[in-house]
C-alpha cells in the first residue's frame, strides 16, 4: 500500500491559537461548536480535533470558515483563509457572515430595495452565526427613531398590483402564520418560495402609498414567521438576519405594532440562547413602539418583556411586567385583535409568564417551592391544548414546561401525563427547540425511573425513539 502524503504542521494556526491566551487549542473548538450551533447545524467538533489541524488536517464544510471567524473575534481583526489555513481542504461552503453583515443601509427607500434584493437572492452554500451586542440592539432603536418612508412605485413598473393581488399576498401570509403555530418549522422552504412573489410586487409593481405599505408590511410579516421557523431549528444566525429585514420593512410600512412583535421575538430568541443583556434591551424598545397600539399589542410586548428579565434573574421587573400584561388584557378584550396577535389569549399570554416563572427557578432567582407551582397553573391550560387543532407547537413546548415544573415538584403521575401528550404532538411539530426541551425533561424523570416504571417508559421512548427520529443522537 503506497504511503499517503505527509502533512506539514500548521504553524500558523498554532501561531494565532498561542495569540489568543486559550489555555489549550480545545477552546478553538468550544468557540466553533458555538457558531455551528447558532447557525443550525448538528454538526459538533470533539475539543482533541484541533490538535489535528495543528498537525496539517483541514477539516470540511463551513468548519474552516468558522475557525477563521473564530480566530477573528478573539483576536480583535479580521483574518483571511489564507492567514489560518496552510492549504485548502475539502471546504465547501462559500460565504460566511454574521447575521447583521450587509444590513446598515439607510432606513429610506432605497435602503429597503438594497435589503429586498438581499431577500431575493440569497448565496447558497452560506454560514451565518449569530450576532450579539449593539449590532442588534442599535437598529432596534433606530427604527423607532427614523421617518417611516412614503412608498411609492418605481418610475417604470412592470407588474399591475388590483387588490386581488393584495388578497392573495394576505392569504399567503395568513397560511404562514398558521402553518408555524401549528407545525413548527416543517413549511419554512415552502413559505420561503412567497418571498420572491412578493418581494416582486413591491419592487417592480404599479401601486398606491397605501398598497406599498400593504406590501411591505407582508414582507416583514412573512420574514418574521420564517425567522420563527429558523429559530426553531436553532438556526440563530439566519434566524436574526430574517428578523432585522422584517424589521426593515415593518418600519418602511409604518407599522409600529409590528415593529413592537417583531422587536419582543428578537427578545426572546437572544433570552433562549443565553443573552440576557441584549434581551432586556431588545424588550426595552418594543415598549416604546406600541405605547399607542392596541390594549392587545401591549398585553402579549409586555409578557414577552417579562421573558426577558426572567432570562436576566430580574425577578420584580419580571412581576411588572406580567402585572402590565394582565392589565393591559383586560382592557383589549372588548375589541378586535390584530390579525397576527389573535393567538395571543388569555391562556397563550398565562403561558408564557409560566415559562418565566420556570425559567426564574432555574436560576434560582425565584424559591422554586413557590414558584413552579404558580407556573404549573398557568401552563396547565395551554399543556391541555387539544390535539391537532390550532397552538400545536406552542401546546408541546409549554406543555413539556408543564411537566417539567410537575417532575421537580415530586408529582410524577401529572409529569408523566403531561409528557405523554407533549409525545404525541412532536409528530406532527417540526421543532429542535422543543425537542431539546423534552431531553431536559427525560433527564429530569430519570431521576425518578427506578422507582416509578412510567416515567422510565417516557424517557425510553423521548431517548430511543422520537429523538432518533429527529437524529438527535
Amino acid at each position: 500500500m503506497a504511503r499517503s502524503k505527509e502533512l506539514s504542521p500548521n504553524h500558523r494556526l498554532g501561531q494565532l491559537i498561542a495569540a489568543t491566551g486559550w489555555d489549550s487549542a480545545g477552546v478553538l473548538a468550544d468557540r466553533v461548536n458555538r457558531l455551528l450551533c447558532q447557525a443550525g447545524s448538528r454538526r459538533v467538533i470533539h475539543r482533541t480535533t484541533p490538535y489535528k489541524w495543528l498537525r496539517g488536517h483541514v477539516p470540511s464544510g463551513s468548519v474552516p470558515a468558522l475557525v477563521v471567524r473564530a480566530l477573528s473575534t478573539a483576536l480583535g481583526r479580521d483574518l483571511t483563509f489564507d492567514d489560518v489555513w496552510s492549504h485548502r481542504g475539502p471546504t465547501t461552503v462559500t460565504e460566511v457572515i454574521r447575521a447583521h453583515e450587509g444590513l446598515d443601509q439607510p432606513w429610506d427607500i432605497t435602503g429597503l430595495h438594497k435589503l429586498l434584493r438581499e431577500l431575493d437572492a440569497v448565496p447558497a452554500r452560506r454560514v451565518v452565526p449569530a450576532s450579539t451586542g449593539t449590532v442588534l440592539t442599535t437598529p432596534a432603536w433606530q427604527s423607532l427613531a427614523a421617518p417611516v418612508p412614503r412608498l411609492i412605485a418605481p418610475r417604470e413598473p412592470t407588474t399591475a398590483v388590483p387588490p386581488s393581488a393584495l388578497r392573495i399576498v394576505d392569504s399567503l401570509v395568513a397560511s404562514a402564520q398558521a402553518a408555524d403555530d401549528r407545525e413548527g418549522s416543517s413549511a419554512r422552504q415552502t413559505i420561503g418560495m412567497s418571498v420572491p412573489i412578493i418581494v416582486k410586487l413591491l419592487q417592480e409593481g404599479d401601486y398606491t402609498p397605501d398598497a406599498g405599505a400593504h406590501l411591505a408590511r407582508s414582507v416583514a410579516q412573512v420574514c418574521q414567521t420564517l425567522a420563527s421557523m429558523h429559530h426553531d431549528e436553532l438556526a440563530a444566525g439566519v434566524s436574526q438576519r430574517l428578523y432585522l429585514m422584517a424589521l426593515r420593512a415593518a418600519h418602511a410600512a409604518g407599522d409600529r405594532a409590528l415593529v413592537a412583535n417583531i422587536l419582543t421575538r428578537m427578545s426572546g430568541q437572544a433570552a433562549d440562547f443565553g443573552q440576557a443583556a441584549d434581551a432586556v434591551q431588545l424588550a426595552a424598545a418594543p415598549t416604546e413602539a406600541a405605547a399607542h397600539t392596541a390594549p392587545g399589542v401591549r398585553a402579549l410586548v409586555a409578557a414577552r418583556k417579562g421573558i426577558a428579565h426572567a432570562s436576566a434573574r430580574e425577578l420584580d421587573a419580571f412581576e411588572a411586567s406580567i402585572d402590565d400584561s394582565n392589565r393591559f388584557f383586560e382592557e383589549a378584550a372588548p375589541q378586535v385583535a390584530t390579525p397576527w396577535a389573535g393567538h395571543a389569549d388569555r391562556t397563550e399570554l398565562d403561558a408564557i409568564a409560566g415559562r418565566g416563572l420556570v425559567i426564574l427557578a432555574a436560576k434560582r432567582t425565584a424559591d422554586p417551592l413557590i414558584a413552579l407551582p404558580r407556573a404549573s397553573e398557568l401552563l396547565r391550560a395551554r399543556a391541555q391544548t387539544p390535539l391537532g387543532g390550532d397552538h400545536q407547537r406552542s401546546a408541546l413546548r409549554h406543555g413539556a414546561l408543564y411537566s417539567l415544573a410537575q417532575a421537580h415538584l415530586g408529582n410524577l403521575d401529572t409529569a408523566v401525563d403531561a409528557a405523554e401528550t407533549a409525545l404525541t404532538r412532536l409528530p406532527t411539530v417540526a421543532s429542535t427547540r422543543s425537542v431539546m426541551l423534552l431531553r431536559d425533561l427525560a433527564f429530569a424523570l430519570d431521576r425518578h425511573s427506578a422507582s416509578y416504571p412510567r416515567a422510565r417508559t417516557v424517557v425510553h421512548e423521548i431517548h430511543d425513539d422520537l429523538c432518533r427520529r429527529l437524529r438527535l443522537h
